[in-house]
């Protein structure tokens, strides 16, 4: 079970997704406390500001009216001194007081404290007007004022202010120490489960990938033994093809000298026929009747075609096998071979061939201008009577789009070759039809030969890697487009029977 877990990338996103989320509540939860804590720190410093500021003004209270009593009583100016430097921080000390409670925590601390600052000025008011009337020798008004009730009454309402607003703070002080230490001894725990959540989960992880590590390595194993069987069987299946090569190649051998023995032993018998036959016509057609004759015109007739036949199938079946190794060819001279040898024929039908500049390619030189003698000789025969042929030859780069399904096309670079004529054409649905051995579209009377002429262009086009395919429609002549490698290497057998592979 465990196995099928680690062995799903689903569950190792699963496990993954845990652990983060562990880690990450973790995390937020001690970032959490951290805030927490800092907001107490916080309130305890607010909390002892205020106390450390109203106690202050309270001392310097106490200490004005200190001063002011020694000097009212002893009329020695040294308690002056304090009076006068206490009344000079005075102020700041009634800011800070002021400022400390606008972050108090407790409701309504401000205004209690906004009252007490009131309550400190009407008192040091009280004491700075009993003084001033000691210095302006006026020492009974200002112990008459002194010893009155109003000043006693200040104070105390200041007392007992000063004592609510104390208390109060040191109430949430003591909450807020008591919440701090509860904080704290929370974040310890919080802390420690924290620590152990993440090992533990390291530690599965940990143990987790070990025994992937092993699972793996047993895959490994197990592949490799799987590897070790299967290059096995591809030995012995790699020796067994090779013995069927072997075979194929000894069956191709004796094909093709069957093939030359039935062809010759054929064309004997063909040549007794038509050399006695051509004698019958010469010397005996003035004994023969009309119908005889039509006879011997058929007979005569029937032989040249199977002649034709023995030849052309003879000549399809060496194209592998006696073809010759390949050099560089000069298709511009090969064609103009080509049209020199259908001079004649151009002649008699006023045909016009246009041919561009060629290239030089690898190539076996006879059988590519049997590929064009085929080509073009199709296009001066499969014409209308009344039309003079037109064959153009063009040459260009095909485009990836046209190589795309020929196989090594990244092994050689490649030209375009067009055949372009102005003949009777043929349906495209027959363009495939056209190239296999004994196809025709038209009748022996109309056009001769055996059907087996562009069989032997593919089959030499092939034996050059390349491709050939043909485009028309019935009326509008023909385009044979070739596709083939400026410098590639016989594909087949060569001329010892030995069967040849690309690298």
């Amino acid at each position: 079970m465990i196995n099928k877990v680690l062995s799903s990338i689903y569950s190792w996103v699963i496990i993954v997704v845990i652990v983060i989320g562990v880690i990450t509540a973790n995390s937020f939860y001690v970032v959490s406390t951290l805030n927490e804590l800092s907001a107490l720190e916080a309130r305890l410093f607010t909390t002892n500001r205020v106390i450390n500021a109203v106690n202050r003004l309270h001392a310097a209270v106490l200490r004005v009216e200190s001063g002011q009593r020694g000097y009212m009583l002893t009329g020695n100016t040294a308690y002056l001194v304090d009076y006068e430097e206490t009344l000079g921080n005075l102020n700041e000390l009634i800011d800070e007081v002021e400022v400390s409670s606008y972050s108090s925590d407790i409701d309504k601390q401000s205004q209690r404290i906004a009252d007490l600052l009131s309550l400190t000025k009407l008192k040091i008011n009280e004491m700075i007007k009993a003084v001033e009337l000691t210095k302006a020798d006026n020492q009974a008004d200002g112990i008459e004022l002194v010893k009155s009730d109003k000043g006693l009454a200040l104070y105390k309402r200041f007392e007992g202010l000063f004592k609510e607003i104390d208390e109060s703070e040191r109430d949430i002080q003591g909450t807020h120490l008591a919440n701090l230490m509860e904080l704290r001894r929370d974040s310890v725990n919080t802390l420690l489960i924290s620590s152990a959540t993440t090992l533990f989960l390291v530690i599965a992880i940990f143990l987790l990938l070990k025994m992937n590590s092993r699972e793996h390595e047993k895959y490994q194993s197990d592949l490799e033994k799987i590897n070790e069987d299967l290059e096995s069987r591809i030995a012995e299946r790699t020796q067994e093809l090779s013995v069927y090569s072997d075979e194929l190649a000894r069956s191709n051998r004796e094909l093709e000298d069957f093939a030359f023995v039935a062809s010759h032993d054929l064309q004997e018998p063909l040549r007794k026929i038509r050399a006695f036959g051509n004698r019958l016509e010469s010397g005996y057609a003035d004994v023969i009747d009309e119908r005889g004759q039509d006879f011997l015109a058929r007979m005569l007739n029937a032989a040249e075609r199977m002649s034709m036949l023995i030849s052309d199938l003879l000549a399809f079946s060496r194209v592998s096998t006696r073809g010759k190794a390949f050099s560089d060819v000069d298709l511009n001279t090969a064609i103009s071979s080509v049209l020199s040898d259908l001079e004649i024929a151009i002649e008699e039908r006023s045909a016009t061939i246009n041919v561009s500049n060629m290239p030089t390619i690898r190539g076996d030189k006879s059988q590519l201008e049997q590929v064009f003698l085929n080509l073009i000789s199709n296009a001066l025969k499969f014409q209308a009577a009344d039309v003079e042929p037109l064959v153009d030859i063009q040459c260009s780069e095909p485009g990836q789009d046209e190589l795309k399904d020929i196989p090594q096309v990244e092994d050689y670079t490649w030209s375009k070759i067009t055949i372009k004529d102005n003949g009777i054409g043929f349906e495209q649905s027959f363009a495939e039809k056209i190239f296999a051995p004994f196809q025709r579209l038209h009748g022996r009377s109309e056009y001769k030969g055996t059907g087996i002429g562009l069989a032997v262009v593919r089959r030499i086009i092939e034996r050059h890697n390349g491709n050939i395919s043909a485009q028309s429609s019935q009326g509008n002549g023909a385009t044979f487009t070739i596709l083939i490698p400026n410098d590639s290497e016989p594909f087949g057998t060569n001329n010892d029977g030995e069967k040849q592979y690309d690298a």
